[in-house]
């Protein structure tokens, strides 16, 4: 897969590393040279250094040629721009890592979805930690359709506790409106059909569908 990557700070700097440890072919953009020069030494990328905001971009790079677009700057106006851009030239997938609940809505009206909004998902997992409960966590906007990635972890007031998740999503009638991908046991990442009971301090991550959230979040 070709993916183009915009913004060579820590996030977009992480995110190319470990595309390209993947095999995938990545393009690392950011105005700032020395940065991209930092990524390009730690894997291997192709860098370019221009101005997204620069309309000249656009004629220089054929965005279409990539397969996915990834705007994770450290600034909403830049990564808006950008993904309105991409959207208006007929980008499909556009990944876009933001800030300011504000920007989501903005982005919502342009028909892109794939977000990261860090301020929910650090005083999500925060709030988790402090005061002992499992609190879904969502990790993205949306993935697939009306789905979204969430994370939650098992308490000891959980009702799923010591229960088989399968069975117990099947008797909350969640079967087909929940699909897990994974579970962490504390010590390594299982597939759920490898865990028998889940135990207080598991961390299960799905596919939760975005009308059954709430029904869903009673069960941590």
């Amino acid at each position: 897969m070709r993916v183009l990557v915009v913004g060579a700070g820590r996030v977009g700097r992480e995110l190319s590393k470990r595309l390209s440890q993947a095999g995938h072919s990545v393009t690392i953009v950011d105005k700032d040279g020395q940065k991209i020069e930092i990524v390009q030494a730690e894997a291997d990328v192709e860098g370019l250094e221009i101005d997204v905001t620069d309309p000249r971009f656009y004629d220089e790079v054929d965005i279409l040629a990539y397969d996915a677009l990834v705007a994770a700057t450290d600034r909403d106006e830049v990564n808006l721009f950008l993904a309105a851009m991409a959207r208006a030239y007929g980008v499909e997938r556009i990944y876009v890592r933001v800030r300011l609940k504000e920007t989501t809505r903005i982005l919502k009206t342009l028909g892109i979805y794939d977000m990261i909004v860090e301020p929910d998902i650090i005083a999500g997992l925060l709030y988790s930690i402090i005061t002992g409960r499992g609190r879904l966590v969502l990790l993205s906007d949306v993935f697939i359709g009306n789905y979204v990635v969430a994370a939650s972890t098992v308490t000891k007031q959980s009702p799923v506790r010591g229960e088989r998740l399968s069975e117990f999503l099947r008797s909350h009638d969640l079967e087909g409106k929940v699909k897990v991908l994974a579970i962490y046991d504390g010590d390594s990442l299982k597939e759920p059909d490898e865990v028998g009971t889940v135990e207080e301090g598991y961390t299960i991550i799905a596919l939760v569908d975005r009308d059954h959230l709430e029904e869903y979040s009673k069960l941590y």
